[in-house]
């Protein structure tokens, strides 16, 4: 039960480190083998790990490519590894030394959007990606790892709890009444929430 983190401000402001820590702290209880962090302008992505897969041991996040200008956190294990290593790296490659994350980053850059599709397991993962300025992010269908986030004019911010993203100040903490009625009342018609 990994965690991962990230913040990106729309409006192009630098991400500060502050932030970024509190939130990790937050989390704290899920990275009992260590807690890292990249930013570049705009955008930060965390990571706190707990090893719990022989691939996962020497599994560095957030997993950076810097010729692709892409950046990966996550909390994944991919269970048909055996099905997508061959397709994503070349016969030579040895499987048990491969990552779940490097598949996932591997399988975005191949099939972009669509690379969840693509996997079978338990994840969620925040890919950042610097040349086109967008953060795509994916859960897997079950929803069992959880992802919660915020997104508004200026900032999107994601987090495994929902309580990191109260670190920021751009996320509102008052109850929406209104939402708590409707759903209390059975009228929840908005797919948006």
């Amino acid at each position: 039960m990994s965690a991962i983190i990230g913040i990106y401000y729309r409006n192009g402001r630098p991400v500060s480190e502050r932030p970024v820590q509190d939130m990790l702290a937050k989390l704290s209880h899920r990275g009992p083998d260590g807690a890292s962090a990249w930013s570049d302008g705009p955008a930060a992505l965390g990571h706190l790990m707990f090893k719990t897969t022989p691939e996962s041991m020497n599994e560095r996040l957030p997993l950076e490519d810097r010729a692709a200008s892409l950046v990966l956190t996550a909390d994944a294990r991919i269970d048909n590894r055996d099905e997508l290593i061959p397709q994503l790296f070349d016969q030579r490659s040895e499987a048990s030394l491969i990552s779940d994350s490097e598949i996932i980053l591997a399988g975005y850059k191949k099939w972009g959007q669509d690379c969840a599709a693509k996997f079978v397991g338990d994840f969620a993962f925040a890919i950042w990606d610097a040349k086109n300025r967008t953060i795509f992010c994916a859960r897997d269908h079950f929803g069992l790892k959880p992802f919660y986030y915020f997104l508004s004019e200026n900032v999107f911010a994601f987090a495994t709890e929902i309580k990191a993203l109260f670190w920021l100040p751009e996320v509102p903490r008052r109850l929406n009444e209104l939402k708590v009625a409707d759903f209390l009342a059975g009228i929840d018609d908005d797919k948006e929430i």
